[in-house]
């Protein structure tokens, strides 16, 4: 009996970590720099290192380089190891910043430059957000950036030109 009742313990214990007690996630905030300086206007997403990417865990900076994590919209993020994705691109008006999903001006540059359906890839000159960052920020299997959720003390995301 003892046996059972020290078997059930176990398995509640693995369900309750399982399920995150509580939503399961940790404020996360941070300031982002580029060479000493502040970033403003760049998507932060934190990537799990292994396994299934999940929910997305993103932030934005501002003026100051301040960013604090959300995921599915929930302040925090889940404990866990990440790889940090940096991304900060032109707008259509020639700024830097996040594009925003509706952005009048930057569809109508996207239409000018897509193709009729049928006619082909791209035209030379068609608009594309250029990559204020280095690309090695960009992506998950390129950036040196990582982090630990929960962190150890305050998140200070230093990026390099080179």
């Amino acid at each position: 009996m003892l046996c059972r009742l020290a078997g059930f313990t176990a398995l509640l214990l693995v369900v309750a970590g399982a399920s995150g007690c509580g939503g399961g996630f940790i404020p996360v905030e941070g300031v982002m720099t580029l060479d000493g300086t502040a970033v403003q206007g760049a998507t932060v997403t934190f990537v799990p290192a292994e396994g299934n990417p999940g929910q997305a865990i993103s932030g934005f900076t501002d003026a100051s380089g301040h960013f604090a994590m959300t995921t599915g919209g929930k302040p925090g993020a889940p404990a866990g190891n990440y790889k940090v994705v940096v991304i900060k691109t032109e707008t259509a008006t020639g700024g830097g910043g996040p594009i925003k999903p509706g952005d009048p001006e930057y569809l109508e540059k996207m239409k000018k430059g897509m193709p009729k359906p049928g006619a082909g890839p791209l035209r030379p000159g068609a608009f594309t957000p250029k990559s204020l960052l280095p690309a090695v920020y960009a992506r998950s299997d390129t950036t040196p950036l990582t982090q630990k959720v929960p962190p150890d003390g305050p998140i200070k995301l230093e990026l390099k030109l080179k």
